[in-house]
């Protein structure tokens, strides 16, 4: 397995990229919603880039370990703030997958949003959803700065 590790400053770089993109496109999202875990840090500095105050979150399980899944997603946490008739800005880490963010984009327009889309730092191509907003396309594992000890931990088993 090819890792990628990453430093703090890279991810400020690439969500300072991200940032640039979406205010490109002319989409003003009301809230964004962080997928929990790996979407905070990403959807916070976000936040701070577009002059954005509403951050609300969800979580879903679905990785074991670099590279081992469940089954299929679940919602372990859902959405915790109202979004309905609101333009949402879904944020991840990583479109690898993509199921977590096809089950995360289906609960928030089940709660209602009017329009609804993703941005992750990185998309990998064999990945079912395709961001809406992405920076890099890879095929590495990623190891972010917030989950350094967790991936270390589990590639040393």
């Amino acid at each position: 397995m090819k890792l990628l590790w990453l430093s703090w400053e890279e991810v400020e770089h690439l969500c300072d990229l991200l940032a640039r993109k979406i205010e490109r496109s002319n989409f003003k999202p009301d809230i964004v919603v962080a997928v929990s875990r790996g979407g905070f840090p990403v959807a916070r500095i976000l936040c701070d880039a577009l002059g954005l105050r509403r951050l609300a979150s969800l979580q879903i399980e679905y990785y074991l370990a670099p590279g081992q899944t469940r089954k299929a997603p679940r919602l372990l946490y859902p959405l915790n703030a109202d979004v309905r008739g609101k333009r949402v800005l879904i944020v991840d880490d990583v479109a690898d997958k993509g199921e977590s963010l096809k089950l995360a984009r289906k609960h928030v327009k089940q709660k209602g949003a009017e329009e609804v889309k993703i941005a992750t730092l990185h998309y990998k191509p064999w990945s079912t959803t395709v961001p809406d907003f992405h920076v890099k396309k890879v095929r590495s594992w990623i190891v972010y700065p917030w989950e350094k000890k967790e991936t270390a931990e589990h590639l040393g088993k």
